[in-house]
């Protein structure tokens, strides 16, 4: 292999440049060609590409992509009916390395089943790709949840008696709200997974402000009918409830240390697997080990919720 392209897929995330880069300055050190291909799968069937190497080696500082990225359903029905040699050799490439969640793994393992060279880089905020404990950018995501949250923590100490309600991302699965509850000592959580108890949570709120606590907090992933949820809160506990909706500050900014170390660690394990003529593999985190698993095997079934720290939080055990 002399050649191999790299793109991104479906939700952005703050760590995207670092590992495109760490992909880039390592194939070159190894006398490879990259070839950026913008806007995700659409840039691959477009043939809109660029070659890159270490001189982007300064983006990693920076959050997004640089390459872009799209999530588009008709492009993925276009993929099920595309000859994905005839894109590769238009793009001039032999094989492809994709940053992206779980839809864009699917996408990719289409691919792989043509038998073109194909690995896949878990990159999701939302960490709900399976079978591995981690994916890049979801470090950064829950860093910039939990400063927003310490900074209306100052606010909530300073003028007591009062309950926030702090909606975080994470699509249909609750990995963000859950880690940043439970690393900011929120009173309660609230995620997909699991029944939103409002009796419990607001019995517990006012028991604590009762006893001379300074305020309430509750964290909770989108989607649930967040405006319904403060409605609801607030009849209950008999105080207003200040709602705060973090959205996109998660999925900008520069990428944190963990996030930048895996960027390097998942993008230079993909160019080995690669080079080593592997395919149809997906990066993973599992066991606190780097490794690889099928694609078709590591998106067969839903990533599962620590409830442990789910019962944790909500003072279930």
């Amino acid at each position: 292999m002399k050649t191999l392209g790299v793109l991104t897929s479906g939700g952005d995330a703050p760590v995207m440049n670092a590992c495109i880069a760490a992909i880039a300055g390592s194939a070159e050190k190894c006398g490879l060609q990259v070839r950026g291909i913008f806007l995700g799968f659409l840039g691959l069937i477009q043939n809109n590409c660029i070659p890159i190497g270490s001189e982007i080696a300064g983006l990693a500082r920076r959050g997004g992509s640089f390459l872009g990225t799209s999530r588009n359903e008709n492009v993925e029905k276009a993929l099920e009916q595309t000859d994905y040699r005839r894109l590769f050799e238009a793009c001039g490439i032999e094989g492809l390395i994709m940053l992206g969640g779980g839809g864009s793994q699917r996408a990719l393992a289409m691919l792989a089943a043509q038998g073109v060279p194909a690995i896949g880089i878990p990159c999701s905020i939302d960490n709900d790709v399976p079978c591995t404990d981690y994916c890049i950018g979801f470090d950064s995501a829950v860093n910039r949840a939990l400063r927003a949250i310490d900074e209306i923590l100052d606010t909530a100490e300073s003028l007591s008696d009062r309950v926030f309600l702090i909606e975080t991302m994470g699509g249909t699965t609750g990995h963000i709200a859950l880690a940043t509850a439970y690393s900011s000592g929120a009173d309660a959580v609230f995620i997909p997974e699991q029944p939103i108890d409002i009796p419990g949570v607001s019995t517990r709120i006012r028991a604590k402000m009762d006893s001379g606590g300074t305020h309430g907090l509750v964290v909770l992933c989108e989607d649930q009918g967040t405006f319904k949820i403060q409605e609801k809160l607030e009849a209950a506990i008999g105080k207003k409830v200040r709602l705060t909706v973090l959205g996109h500050i998660q999925r900008g900014g520069n990428p944190t240390y963990l996030d930048r170390r895996f960027a390097r660690e998942f993008g230079e394990t993909a160019l080995e697997l690669i080079v080593s003529g592997q395919t149809g593999q997906m990066v993973a985190y599992a066991d606190e080990q780097v490794v690889s698993v099928p694609l078709d095997e590591g998106l067969a079934c839903p990533k599962p919720i620590d409830l442990a720290k789910y019962r944790k939080i909500n003072r279930l055990v």
